[in-house]
C-alpha cells in the first residue's frame, strides 16, 4: 500500500495514469449525485426539510464538481468514456450497513472524510499541474462542508467497522 503522497507522486508524473484518474474523478463526482439522489428517494419521509435542503445542497455541489473535472478534461484533451459507471467496490461493501438515515449521512461522512486527505494533498501540493490544483482548490471548500454536515446530521450511528471494510476493498491506506 502507498501513502497518499506516495500515490499522487506517482499519478501526477505519469500522464495516462492521470488521465485515467481524471476520468475517475469525473465519475465519481457524478456518481456522487446518484447516491445523493438515491438517499432522498429512499429516507426523504424521515428527514426534517433543513436536512432535505441540506442534501440537496451537497447534490448540486457534487454536480457542479463534476462539471468542472468536465471543464479540467476538456482543457486537457482528456475524453471521458463512452458509458462509464463508477466502480462501487467501497459503496459494495459500506452499503449494506445502510438502513437508516443516520447510518445514510454516516456513510457520506466516512466517504467524505476519505476523500479529503486526497483532496488536502492536491489543492496543498505546489508541484502539482496548476489547472489541477486550481480545481481541486475550488473543490476543497465543498468537500469539508459536505463532511461536517454529514457528521451533524449522524446522530451518533457508527458504521466504521464498514467504512473499514470498504478501505480494504480499495486497498487504500490512510495517510
Amino acid at each position: 500500500m502507498k501513502t497518499t503522497n506516495q500515490w499522487w507522486a506517482e499519478v501526477k508524473a505519469d500522464e495516462g495514469k492521470l488521465a485515467a484518474w481524471l476520468r475517475r474523478q469525473y465519475v465519481g463526482e457524478l456518481a456522487a449525485v446518484n447516491l445523493l439522489s438515491e438517499l432522498l428517494l429512499t429516507f426523504g419521509a424521515d428527514m426534517t426539510p433543513a436536512q432535505w435542503e441540506t442534501i440537496y445542497k451537497i447534490m448540486q455541489q457534487e454536480a457542479l464538481h463534476g462539471h468542472w473535472m468536465k471543464a479540467l478534461m476538456d482543457a486537457r484533451g482528456v475524453l471521458p468514456e463512452k458509458n462509464a459507471s463508477a466502480e462501487r467496490r467501497y459503496w459494495k461493501e459500506v452499503l449494506p450497513a445502510v438502513d437508516s438515515f443516520e447510518k445514510a449521512v454516516a456513510a457520506g461522512f466516512h466517504a467524505e472524510n476519505m476523500r479529503l486527505v486526497r483532496i488536502r494533498e492536491i489543492a496543498h501540493d505546489e508541484s502539482a499541474p496548476a489547472d489541477i490544483r486550481e480545481t481541486f482548490q475550488k473543490i476543497l471548500p465543498h468537500e469539508e462542508w459536505h463532511e461536517e454536515a454529514f457528521q451533524s446530521m449522524m446522530n451518533g450511528v457508527d458504521i466504521t467497522p464498514f467504512h473499514e471494510k470498504g478501505l480494504q476493498a480499495l486497498n487504500l491506506l490512510m495517510s
